[in-house]
């Protein structure tokens, strides 16, 4: 089935050894006319994978003794500070293995359609000072975009140069990576007839999205220019790095198994199959918004695989990809690598009554958010029932002779998937452990091990302080501060969760989901120790009081850092009587579709720098400003939302 696969692939391969692919979904209903460039010369954002670019400057920069892995960052970034004084302990090692011990929040105006902006660069530091540390820097870790940020601002601070720059001059020219860059290189100039065409809302062409949070997501490349980036790597190519530095990289981070297998920027530096294989591989996945990327490189046998994917897609898919093609080489070599086979527990018939103990409510990261999630036991077995809005039949498992328990179906038997669990107690905590083996038939499977779960501690709080947080979860919340061009808009809504099985605790949601605990009325803070990148991506929850430059008074909700929402139940009623609207920076223009105006339609005249959605009464965008070539009219769902959103001082003029 791989090669089946691969047959379809074959036409967009480069030299036997160094391999790239770059890919859309559906590409042969495009008509010829947006066909800007041969599918191998595509431009995409690498998303993540841009981490591997930082940490070769970063390594760079040690080879030339301009600075040392292990000084503390400050030494390198004087204005970095946060009340907690543990941030002089994290080095620059830490910010490239994931392991600095802060919060990662979200900065603001970070991934913008068709637009640069320096305001994430230039806040950095600031948004970094308002971050908590969830863990001492170096004790565990959890996948952090905001080391990466800083790094950025490392690699800016020791060269002297802009980051852009930087990875142009030392990096892309080195390698012969022409169409290498970040927005900043890339927009306004010949590259953006090379970018890859996007679709948005069915098969409508969508702006390009330009990621300002560089050193994290912002490397910009083709498919082959990055594959020759990846065979830098290669054992005895000293055109980025030295053996030391490119060993560095490779080195796990920890030798506890338990632990994540990261290196210095890598996703991992070991991988079973090819370990079983006798192959050392080194592999990053990224993922953004419209754009997918997985670089795949066994440094040894000089192998460089790299594939870019547009759509709605996750990095999982490029990585089987990029695997599929690594194996064909591999087998022309001679070395023939299998898939990792799901493991076959053997199921016992009772749960051991040591096990029960561990009954009641854990804080669980799954793949599609964190939640709250009750855990039981029967005779025969345990129950996993996740809480809240959400609540949905419980998941069950069978208890093993290994000492773990197995995921079944309702009949009780295992499934191609596997999803196996485990209760590890560390430091007087309760923790749960997952090895899931995913299966994609014709594709292959992905492997995981991480912990993923922690038991919660009882937080009795006030009646008053409850009853506050229980109104809130009554609301639905949008987001408003945000740039006229920030693609957060696509998907701008927010809410609270709260409910009476887990008092003390709520869950916001915004892109994704987090659990946080209450404090009082007006906070709640992330808490979580789970020891894996299950726990990335934590912030607090706060309400306050915001003035709009209307006078209009509101009270607010923030819980992603830099993104603020207001409630919508307080939107203005956009009618038939409304001809302007006056724009503000940072502060979107919300308006809810009255009744007697629903199921019509407008068109507007509106300044360069501006935007306008529309959302169903669900929140599902309908239609947005950045979609190219399309009718000019704008449908009004009645119970819906539209906004308008520019630069202070612009107007938007309705027409009718």
């Amino acid at each position: 089935m791989k090669k089946q696969l691969l047959s379809g692939l074959a036409a967009l391969c480069m030299l036997p050894l160094i391999v790239s692919v770059s890919a859309e979904p559906s590409a042969s209903e495009i008509s010829a006319s947006t066909q800007t460039a041969p599918v191998e010369d595509r431009i995409y954002c690498l998303a993540s994978v841009s981490k591997v670019y930082t940490t070769a400057a970063i390594m760079q920069l040690a080879d030339e003794g301009k600075l040392s892995l292990d000084d503390s960052i400050t030494r390198y970034l004087s204005d970095f500070r946060t009340e907690d004084e543990r941030y002089k302990d994290i080095t620059v090692r830490m910010l490239l293995n994931h392991t600095l011990g802060m919060n990662n929040g979200g900065g603001g105006n970070d991934y913008l359609f068709g637009d640069t902006d320096s305001y994430l660069h230039d806040n950095t530091l600031s948004w970094a000072s308002s971050q908590r540390f969830k863990a001492d820097p170096g004790e565990y870790a959890s996948y952090s975009n905001m080391g990466f940020i800083l790094a950025e601002l490392v690699i800016e601070s020791v060269s002297g140069m802009s980051y852009t720059d930087y990875i142009r001059q030392n990096i892309a020219a080195k390698v012969g990576a022409d169409h290498t860059g970040t927005g900043w290189s890339i927009r306004g100039t010949d590259m953006e007839a090379m970018q890859v065409p996007l679709y948005s809302i069915g098969r409508n062409r969508t702006a390009y999205p330009y990621e300002m949070a560089l050193g994290t997501g912002g490397i910009y490349s083709t498919a082959r220019d990055v594959a020759n980036f990846g065979a830098a790597f290669f054992t005895g190519n000293d055109v980025l790095l030295s053996e030391d530095a490119k060993n560095e990289m490779r080195t796990r981070w920890t030798q506890d198994a338990d632990q994540e297998n990261y290196g210095l920027g890598w996703d991992f530096v070991s991988y079973p199959k090819y370990e079983d294989a006798g192959v050392n591989v080194v592999g990053k996945g990224g993922d953004e918004p419209y754009m997918h990327s997985f670089l795949l490189v066994a440094p040894d046998e000089q192998i460089s695989t790299a594939v870019l994917t547009a759509g709605d897609v996750t990095s999982n898919f490029p990585m089987l990809a990029a695997e599929a093609l690594m194996d064909v080489v591999l087998e022309e070599q001679g070395i023939e690598v299998t898939d990792t086979a799901a493991p076959e527990p053997q199921m016992l018939d009772a749960v051991p009554a040591e096990q029960k103990q561990h009954e009641g409510l854990y804080v669980i990261n799954a793949e599609l958010g964190m939640g709250i999630y009750l855990i039981s036991f029967d005779d025969t077995m345990m129950y996993r029932q996740q809480l809240g809005n959400d609540r949905s039949e419980p998941d069950r498992y069978r208890p093993t002779a290994e000492g773990t328990f197995v995921k079944v179906t309702e009949s009780g038997k295992m499934t191609a998937d596997r999803e196996i669990v485990r209760f590890d107690e560390i430091n007087g905590r309760t923790y749960i452990k997952t090895d899931e083996t995913t299966v994609y038939p014709g594709l292959g499977s992905t492997w995981k091990s991480l912990y993923a779960g922690e038991k919660l501690d009882e937080n009795p709080v006030p009646d008053a302080v409850q009853a506050s947080w229980d109104k809130a979860a009554n609301t639905k919340f949008v987001l408003f501060n945000e740039k006229w061009s920030a693609q957060d808009y696509e998907n701008p809504f927010g809410r609270v969760i709260t409910d009476e099985s887990f008092p003390g605790y709520v869950i916001s949601e915004t892109k994704g989901s987090i659990v946080e605990r209450i404090v009082d009325e007006d906070t709640a803070h992330s808490f979580t120790t789970i020891p894996s990148s299950r726990n990335r991506d934590q912030h607090d929850v706060r309400f306050f009081d915001y003035t709009f430059a209307d006078g209009t008074a509101v009270r607010a909700y923030q819980g992603d850092d830099a993104k603020i929402f207001r409630d919508t139940a307080e939107l203005p009623v956009f009618t038939k009587d409304i001809s302007e609207v006056k724009l503000t920076d940072g502060e979107a223009s919300w308006y809810r579709i009255s009744k007697d105006i629903g199921s019509t339609s407008i068109t507007a005249e509106r300044p360069v720098n501006s935007a306008i959605y529309v959302y169903d009464r669900f929140g599902k965008m309908v239609w947005n400003s950045f979609l190219q070539d399309i009718p000019p009219y704008i449908p009004l769902p009645a119970d819906g939302f539209i906004v308008f959103i520019g630069e202070s001082g612009g107007t938007v003029n309705i027409l009718r």
